[in-house]
């Protein structure tokens, strides 16, 4: 089976975790924080804060805004269930909009149209990779008094007209689960450039505790105070240590991600059937390779693929269609058609060219088979 996504993982990673079990301290430590300076570095913003999953990345964002009950989060209802899961859990009110049929990406227009008195966060995902438009956003917000608060699980390397994506919002949140652009095994990250806000996301990743165990254990001390409120939402030097050796290798994932991605798009452009999305392969790291199948054929045209032994994905169910938000139901015809006719198909590091190649063959054989 040619899956989806893949982790690749080597000797060096190996080699990382052996390391972190002879120094017997597993917890958050001297690699969470190496992790947290290197993503610093390379994200290109003053604060990043390593935490557990990117789950826990986008709630300790909205926890550090202090949101007002029944806040309204503004949010493309085609992501994952992640974002409107937080948004409840601090007391908030996801609110479901459009995406651009072209992109799949948060329709801004939309937005500004979904937008109320009580609007406190407008909480967009990079879908596929692919940076949404950043600019227009935070204008948005900026006009609005409201915080861009960007789902950037999908999108770890991208960047947008010409500068990184986590400089260009309030707060952006990363995930390096196993099938993510780089993977920590399980983890995330929120990166900021705002002070205050990185100070109380440190806090409240940590239990609300002031000195963590690790700071603890270099003073010698044992004290410590709650400050804050809090969970346990802290990266261990285990995953930190993968994610270290991760960054090392990142060049070399994000060009072969984008060789694929180019190579399906010159193979695909041309089938008759198929919908490609506007993509700009050159300003982002691909996270996943989506198409659109037209005439209701998605679904078989999935099938078909399974029996040839390739896995695919439909990326996402609309988050309004789930009956754990049917409070915040609303009418998105866009996305609805859209849910239809999405497909992801396989796109990771060790892809070779022949695997493309035989997805490539088996969707044509597909499509030539309904023509017939």
């Amino acid at each position: 089976m040619i899956p989806t996504h893949r982790p690749y993982l080597g000797d060096d990673e190996l080699r990382a975790v052996a390391r972190v079990f002879d120094s017997r301290w597993l917890g958050m430590g001297a690699d969470t924080q190496a992790f947290e300076l290197a993503l610093q570095d390379f994200l290109q913003v003053k604060h990043v804060i390593a935490v557990s999953t990117g789950t826990a990345a986008l709630h300790m964002a909205l926890a550090a805004l202090d949101l007002p009950a029944e806040a309204e989060i503004i949010m493309p209802s085609l992501t994952f269930v992640s974002a409107p899961q937080v948004a409840l859990a601090v007391g908030a009110r996801p609110i479901f909009c459009e995406v651009d049929p072209d992109t799949l990406n948060i329709d801004v227009d939309d937005v500004q149209r979904r937008m109320t008195p009580r609007t406190r966060v407008i909480m967009p995902l990079h879908y596929g990779g692919y940076a949404c438009s950043l600019d227009e956003l935070m204008c948005l917000a900026g006009r609005s008094g409201v915080r861009l608060v960007v789902d950037a699980t999908h999108a770890f390397g991208s960047t947008y007209k010409g500068r990184p994506i986590a400089e260009q919002a309030h707060l952006s949140c990363f995930s390096f689960d196993p099938i993510k652009n780089i993977t920590c095994g399980g983890g995330g990250a929120v990166a900021t450039n705002d002070d205050e806000l990185a100070y109380r996301i440190r806090l409240q990743h940590n239990l609300g505790i002031d000195h963590d165990s690790w700071k603890r254990r270099q003073d010698n001390s044992s004290r410590y105070s709650v400050i804050a409120p809090g969970l346990r939402y802290r990266m261990n030097n285990l995953n930190a240590a993968i994610g270290l050796e991760q960054l090392k290798r990142f060049e070399q994932f994000k060009a072969r991600r984008r060789a694929i991605v180019r190579q399906y798009d010159r193979r695909l452009a041309d089938v008759h059937g198929l919908c490609l999305h506007q993509h700009d392969v050159e300003t982002s790291c691909p996270f996943s390779y989506v198409v659109r199948v037209r005439n209701g054929r998605r679904d078989a045209l999935s099938a078909f693929l399974r029996r040839r032994e390739i896995e695919t994905l439909v990326q996402f169910t609309p988050n309004h269609l789930h009956p754990a938000f049917a409070a915040h139901a609303t009418v998105l015809p866009t996305t609805e058609a859209l849910y239809g006719e999405i497909l992801t198909l396989p796109l990771y590091y060790e892809m070779t060219n022949e695997d493309v190649e035989t997805v490539v063959a088996a969707v044509c054989d597909f499509f030539e088979g309904e023509s017939a």
